[in-house]
């Protein structure tokens, strides 16, 4: 094995299931003289030239060494672990604002890769949540060695900034994750706060939370979060890198993963955009019922559909062995190149695209008397354009804000919306109850044509499937921004009171609606904590230090019907 500078001691371990490798404990030099903390696992079985299984992760402690992967010794690949900079025992600062540095130090340790009299010139990338990010930033780096990645819930925008499609700000994601990550990196993994009970998420302005949470100006939050003040730049310059993609990926996410738009997104633009045929070609998306940490709801969509359970995890290893044994053929052959799993008929489904490609576009339309508030409301939702139809008002108040995840920032998954959908504040839309089944696959959106009192404010549209028993099943959710109705590089407030047209993208889905249950749509002020409180001041974002009232008017009449685009199969 190679010498190199602060080289920690190599031992041997016995790992479970009967598992042995050697470990040689470096700390490896980045461009900029700093150091990154990295494991090599060599296998008992070590060939003269071996492939590489590699994760780039910023969630090592340093009380002791991590696991290495099993599949990766029992089939003669060395498996590598690098701590992120300013993680772990790696020097250096967490910043994951600066998305380059992670490309800059992957292409650093592949430089070091090179110079490996054992290493064969082949390595695959596996990870989740911000594991996944690094492998996209390493793909995208064009590196000549990495021959498949497989990402799993994970972002490709999300863990460099706060921005969401809509413009809002992920705000509880945003400040529990970047908290506690500076709480991890200082003083270790003991005692993180409970952010979320101290109050955390309702400081104002939401730019201080560094300080309310006792830390002192933390600066690689503050940019994180103000990624969110122009999320036209943040999130357009996230989609561009995926031309530069040579290598293909096994996607995997969930319909009440926080990511999830994410991982539909970045299937697409492999799909569309990476830079050779066996890229667009080999990759899939598999899509289930899962949340960011797997499954969410095992007594809705039963206690086996878990990765395991579903073959995933078996899969994702064949893709990737297959892709270091022959990075030239398709790995998985006989798989197709989308699986998802369809709600409501809690089926599994395949495609060759996404959305499939029988998906047609059918309008339904928003109808009321003028009083579609909460569950007692007269909203009514069907193919039938509108007439002569009064608006609906209702008063957004970012004081009592409509609540995301009934009011928590753990995701509950598929949960109920009727806790919220008996407030005054929330407009519902529902249809008549369904004979036949209906199946939606794909992107769900609305255009409506609304006023607000406020120069500035939101809009949210949440889609949920109505039970026989009255129980409204959170499906999917979006929002917009007033300010950035034009575009998310185009900042415009609104003018008091005057009729302006929106539209809200309500993410991807897959549901089959059945006989006996009804579709219903929410529209609302407010998403909270999952999104910031808009305050509706028009003011500079994540600075405001009050709140106001917003009256919100929704039109929905012959000269300003209000459209819900459903993609149905």
């Amino acid at each position: 094995m190679t010498k190199a500078k602060d080289q920690f001691n190599v031992t041997a371990v016995q790992m479970p299931d009967n598992v042995s490798c050697s470990i040689q404990s470096l700390m490896l030099p980045c461009r900029d003289g700093v150091k990154l903390h990295t494991l090599i696992y060599f296998p008992v079985n070590m060939p003269k030239k071996a492939p590489v299984l590699l994760h780039r992760s910023p969630y090592c402690q340093k009380p002791h060494f991590d696991l290495p992967n099993e599949w990766a010794l029992k089939n003669s690949t060395v498996s590598i672990l690098q701590s992120c900079r300013g993680t772990g025992w790696s020097e250096g600062v967490f910043d994951p604002a600066e998305k380059e540095q992670e490309k800059r130090d992957a292409e650093d340790l592949f430089q070091w890769l090179r110079t490996q009299a054992w290493f064969n010139g082949r390595c695959v990338i596996p990870g989740g949540s911000y594991l996944g990010w690094t492998l996209w930033c390493a793909a995208f780096a064009e590196i000549p060695e990495l021959v498949g990645t497989a990402p799993r819930v994970a972002p490709f925008y999300s863990c460099s900034g706060s921005s969401v499609p809509g413009g809002g700000i992920k705000l509880s994601f945003a400040l529990a994750w970047m908290l506690s990550m500076h709480h991890r990196c200082t003083y270790g993994y003991d005692s993180v706060p409970d952010y979320e009970g101290n109050g955390i998420f309702q400081h104002l302005p939401v730019i201080e939370a560094d300080l309310k949470a006792g830390y002192g100006e933390l600066k690689p939050l503050r940019k994180f979060l103000e990624q969110g003040t122009h999320p036209g730049s943040h999130l357009g310059i996230a989609s561009q890198p995926f031309h530069s993609c040579k290598v293909p990926a096994y996607i995997v996410g969930g319909w009440f993963d926080l990511f999830k738009t994410e991982t539909v997104e970045s299937f697409q633009l492999m799909q569309a955009h990476a830079k050779t045929a066996l890229a667009r070609e080999y990759t899939r998306l598999v899509i289930g019922p899962w949340g960011h940490p797997g499954l969410l709801n095992p007594d809705w969509f039963g206690k086996e559909c878990t990765y395991a359970g579903t073959h995933v995890d078996s899969d994702m290893m064949k893709y990737l062995g297959g892709l270091l044994k022959n990075p030239r053929r398709d790995p998985l052959p006989s798989e197709p190149r989308v699986r998802y799993y369809c709600l409501g008929e809690n089926q599994w489904r395949s495609a060759a695209c996404w959305p499939p490609a029988d998906v047609r576009k059918a309008i339904w339309y928003l109808h009321s008397g003028g009083n579609a508030n909460s569950l007692t409301g007269d909203g009514l939702l069907n193919r039938r354009k509108p007439g002569d139809e009064r608006p609906d008002v209702y008063v957004s108040n970012p004081e009592s804000p409509v609540l995301s995840n009934n009011g928590v920032h753990a995701a509950l998954g598929y949960y109920d919306r009727i806790p919220q959908q008996k407030r005054a504040d929330v407009l519902l839309y529902t249809s008549a109850i369904l004979r036949r089944p209906l199946t939606v696959t794909g992107e769900v959106r609305l255009r409506f044509t609304a006023s607000a009192s406020t120069s500035d404010t939101d809009f949210i549209a949440t889609l949920t499937d109505v039970y026989p028993d009255g129980r409204a099943m959170f499906l999917t959710t979006g929002m917009i921004r007033a300010r950035f109705r034009k575009g998310l590089d185009c900042e415009e407030l609104l003018e008091p009171n005057r009729l302006y047209e929106f539209e809200i993208s309500l993410s991807h889905i897959a549901v089959t609606f059945l006989p006996g249950h009804a579709i219903r749509l929410e529209i609302c002020g407010q998403n909270f904590p999952m999104f910031d409180r808009n305050a509706n001041t028009g003011g500079r974002l994540l600075h405001d230090t009050r709140l106001n009232k917003s009256i919100h008017t929704i039109f929905h009449d012959q000269s300003h019907p209000a459209e819900l685009v459903l993609p149905v199969l």
